[in-house]
């Protein structure tokens, strides 16, 4: 067992797809299950990182995500555990709806989350700084947790993954709108300190990607 140290190497996933993704619609705090597309999205995602020394999957409680975790528990037989700070942004009154319906009923609120992410969220919602101080606390208490493996794999949604890029980019969440996470990929990034910095050594690829 490779003993608790706050340097530690990231895989952050995003679930697969669902028919709300397909359909465009924000799902955030619902909880539609993966489709079957999304169930082969995570599946080929699995064979991709079965062979990865991953010490332990932190997944959030959400079906699309849990039961894309539950796979890669599968493949690499890392141990899996839930952590509800992992869940997705809560996109309050707009979750179930398309950004066309979002528009015809808030669009002052809508154009606000376009224009000015940082200050702005979703009608009801969650500010992102909420959210990236959800995942701060997560990487603090698993740096010191000791690992069965090198590499720690965390299962959640777009909007955290898109926080932890920019974050290792020595960005904020004005820059949101700069970056796009795809459904079943796969984003290194290295913890060093309490800091997420970009990954340079454990992949040939920066993002494994079913597209």
């Amino acid at each position: 067992m490779h003993p608790a140290a706050p340097n530690l190497d990231l895989l952050l996933i995003r679930h697969a797809s669902t028919a709300w993704t397909l359909a465009g619609r924000y799902q955030g705090r619902k909880d539609p299950r993966l489709s079957p597309a999304g169930h082969a999205e995570a599946a080929r995602l699995a064979g991709q990182l079965g062979r990865l020394p991953i010490g332990v999957i932190l997944s959030s409680p959400q079906a699309r995500a849990l039961e894309t975790a539950r796979l890669l528990a599968e493949t690499t037989g890392a141990p899996l555990r839930i952590d509800p700070r992992l869940v997705e942004l809560d996109h309050g009154q707009w979750e179930g709806l398309t950004q066309a319906e979002v528009k015809a009923r808030w669009p002052g609120d809508l154009r606000a989350w376009k224009r000015t992410p940082a200050s702005a969220c979703p009608t009801g919602g969650e500010m992102l700084a909420v959210a990236a101080a959800r995942l701060t606390a997560v990487l603090a208490d698993l740096a010191r947790q000791p690992l069965d493996g090198p590499i720690a794999a965390i299962v959640t949604h777009e909007v955290l993954i898109r926080l932890a890029l920019l974050a290792a980019r020595g960005q904020g969440p004005e820059e949101f709108r700069s970056l796009s996470v795809k459904p079943a990929s796969a984003h290194p990034l290295h913890l060093r300190d309490g800091r997420l910095v970009p990954c340079q050594t454990f992949f040939l690829n920066p993002v494994f990607d079913n597209a």
